[in-house]
């Protein structure tokens, strides 16, 4: 008779083998949804580790095939993780990739930039907490562009730059203070 614990190992690795078959097929959806659902079943007993294991494993396979919106998804679960165990600058990176993988999805909507935004946004609260500043004020330049740019919110732009404007009072030979400057004005005035 098995244990519960080779009946979980057996069920995950159905979950990853079909999984794999739907990447190869191209129905990636279908694949993320197989990796939801052994998530599901190592959430159910703890088992935290496997987890991260588990959709860093997503990550690469949706990167790898060229799925860059299931990869950006993984990521960000890889980064919700890292978080919970205290690894701030592994979940910093991991957002980025998440935003990354976004980034390269070929028809981006709405919804997919405000997605980029908000991973850039945990990855910037994430460099300052790690007193990173001169990366936390590339990244809030990067994120206002975007909200100017793409997401038509002028608002979290000027917000997003105000920040960046407090930072470089700690950093003021920062390369982009200029850049950050004229972005502030013209938005200020428009």
């Amino acid at each position: 008779m098995m244990s519960d614990e080779e009946q979980l190992r057996r069920a995950i690795e159905e979950h990853l083998e079909n999984a794999e078959d739907f990447i190869r097929e191209g129905k990636r959806s279908r694949a993320f949804l197989e990796f939801k659902e052994a998530a599901g079943k190592l959430e159910a007993v703890g088992g935290t580790s496997q987890l991260e294991q588990l959709w860093a494993h997503a990550a690469t396979g949706f990167t790898a095939a060229e799925a860059p919106f299931e990869a950006g998804q993984s990521f960000l679960r890889v980064a919700d993780l890292e978080i919970q165990a205290g690894r701030k600058s592994e979940a910093r990176d991991s957002y980025l990739a998440a935003a990354n993988s976004f980034f390269a999805v070929r028809n981006k909507n709405q919804d997919l930039w405000v997605s980029i935004t908000q991973a850039v946004e945990k990855a910037i609260d994430l460099s300052i907490a790690l007193h990173e500043n001169s990366l936390a004020i590339e990244l809030l330049y990067k994120n206002a562009t975007i909200h100017h740019r793409e997401t038509g919110f002028t608002f979290d732009a000027i917000n997003t730059l105000e920040r960046a404007k407090k930072l470089l009072e700690k950093e003021p030979n920062h390369p982009l203070s200029q850049e950050i400057d004229d972005l502030f004005q013209e938005l200020v005035d428009h």
